[in-house]
């Protein structure tokens, strides 16, 4: 195992929970009163693989594998379309449609908060590793829970503004936003052993790869 092997790992783990949180996303969890998207449940282990990629590889690459995952996210969501549109008379042809279909807000919506947050994440995880790199800890909440609120804002706002109460919204965001920091926090002690096992690795291809 090599540097290089667990990038091309961590970029491919994270393109397929892109798509799955897309699918995932169109069931709600309910928790008391609170609704939730369920794709909550592997969003925030794109924001845990971000902190690593940033880490360990820096910026740039990270970057890489943010747009690679948005590239993947558009090609899925146009091939699920034509998909739909496509005749057929199969019985789950409805249901089909239904779960994977989206709106053109709630695509845009989606599209923005992942590129926009992710960015953002990145960059503060970075930036706060030239100042203080031995609170990994921290590095990693702060960016995360900066990341993650921008995630919820952005995409609850550009998705549901003018549809639910603004009273609603606030709530929706700060819910998301809690909750997706929590996990991380809960999940920390794995994304700092992961950190530190890939730290022990040989470089392998990586130079040939920046």
């Amino acid at each position: 195992m090599t540097k290089s092997m667990m990038y091309s790992y961590l970029t491919g783990i994270f393109c397929v929970l892109i798509i799955i949180s897309n699918i995932l996303a169109t069931k709600t969890l309910k928790i008391g009163l609170i609704m939730l998207p369920c794709s909550i449940l592997v969003f925030p282990i794109l924001f845990i693989i971000n902190d690593i990629l940033s880490e360990i590889y820096g910026f740039a690459m990270t970057r890489n594998v943010i747009f690679l995952g948005f590239v993947l996210n558009i090609i899925a969501v146009v091939l699920f379309s034509i998909a739909i549109m496509l005749p057929s008379n199969s019985p789950s042809a409805d249901a089909f449609a239904t779960i994977l279909g989206t709106t053109p807000r709630l695509f845009i919506a989606g599209l923005l908060s992942y590129l926009i947050s992710n960015m953002i994440n990145s960059q503060i995880m970075v930036k706060l590793k030239e100042k203080y790199y031995n609170l990994l800890f921290v590095r990693c909440i702060t960016s995360t829970a900066v990341g993650e609120t921008i995630d919820s804002v952005v995409f609850i706002t550009t998705a549901f503004y003018g549809v639910f109460s603004t009273e609603l919204i606030i709530t929706m965001i700060c819910c998301q936003a809690v909750f997706k920091v929590l996990y991380e926090f809960i999940i920390y002690p794995f994304t700092r052993y992961i950190i530190h096992y890939i730290r022990e690795l040989d470089d392998g291809e990586l130079e040939n790869m920046i």
